[in-house]
């Protein structure tokens, strides 16, 4: 495959997982369900959605034959899993500004682990990609930034720090491991479950739980598992910070809740530095093909 096909097919894959996984907030609250029911019901949505696409669809994909029994596919998920977990930790014991700032630095951390494990060295445009999309956070929390509790802040550099890694494995292996969500699914649905059991209710809007569980946050599992073997594992950690972005946006057409002036100009320097950073992908991509053929 092309160099440049490959850039426009990762960055299609981590555009269209960003955008579904910036919709998820906004959905809980639709579903009024509290988050470990809510955890439970995303987990083992993910698990029930891929694993019988492991079953009956892994023809349509690459993915490794006897995958439950391959360690990539296996630790792969199993990363994705912690994260969640971690996640739903932080949210429970730090404030919403600190997860969110501290969460920018996972396409920094994508980027020195990349750069540490597998010698990426991440480029120039790539550096100041991140750069500009942690300032853009910076101006998004900065009215809300506290002192916060120390194990919240701590799990979510965990989160972090995990789901950058696991970027950054899924592209050592150069494998198709779009479907190990299905063990990531199960692991945090398992952890959640006993607290589901002791503090949890029915969701009064059960459709909005079901509609997240079994569609959008399975196809944007795929979608960004898939997405660091044909884009950098950076650059595909960049596209998470679209749910910072974005998140504000859709609470205000869904529920009248205005965003501040900070949201929006922060907001509008993540975007701006994604898509100048996808726009430069695409270019070198089409450099490199010209160059090719020139030298054939």
């Amino acid at each position: 495959m092309q160099l440049q096909t490959r850039s426009g097919l990762g960055i299609t894959l981590a555009l269209l997982g960003g955008l579904l996984i910036s919709i998820d907030i906004p959905v809980i609250r639709l579903s009024e369900s509290d988050p470990w029911f809510y955890m439970v019901a995303r987990g083992l949505g993910l698990t029930l959605v891929l694993g019988l696409a492991v079953k009956f669809g892994s023809r349509f994909t690459e993915t490794p034959k006897n995958p439950f029994n391959d360690r990539d596919f296996v630790e792969i998920g199993i990363l994705y899993g912690i994260s969640s977990i971690f996640f739903t930790l932080s949210v429970f014991n730090t404030s919403t500004s600190n997860l969110v700032f501290i969460l920018a630095f996972n396409p920094m951390l994508a980027a020195l682990f990349a750069w540490w494990f597998i010698g990426e060295k991440p480029s120039r445009v790539t550096w100041i990609a991140i750069f500009a999309t942690i300032i853009g956070v910076v101006i998004i929390v900065s009215d809300g930034i506290e002192s916060g509790n120390f194990f919240g802040d701590f799990t979510s550099l965990v989160t972090a720090a995990v789901l950058a890694l696991s970027l950054v494995r899924t592209r050592k292996t150069g494998k198709d491991l779009s479907l190990s969500g299905s063990v990531g699914g199960l692991l945090s649905a398992l952890f959640a479950l006993p607290l589901a059991l002791s503090f949890s209710s029915f969701p009064g809007a059960p459709g909005w739980v079901l509609l997240n569980a079994l569609v959008l946050v399975p196809i944007a599992g795929f979608c960004l598992t898939l997405a660091p073997r044909y884009i950098p594992a950076p650059q595909v950690a960049i596209f998470f910070l679209l749910e910072t972005v974005l998140a504000p946006i859709w609470v205000w057409l869904i529920f009248s809740e205005i965003p501040s002036q900070n949201t929006l100009i922060g907001g509008l320097i993540v975007l701006l530095a994604i898509a100048g950073h996808s726009f430069w992908q695409l270019k070198e991509g089409s450099n490199t093909n010209i160059k090719q053929q020139i030298e054939v």
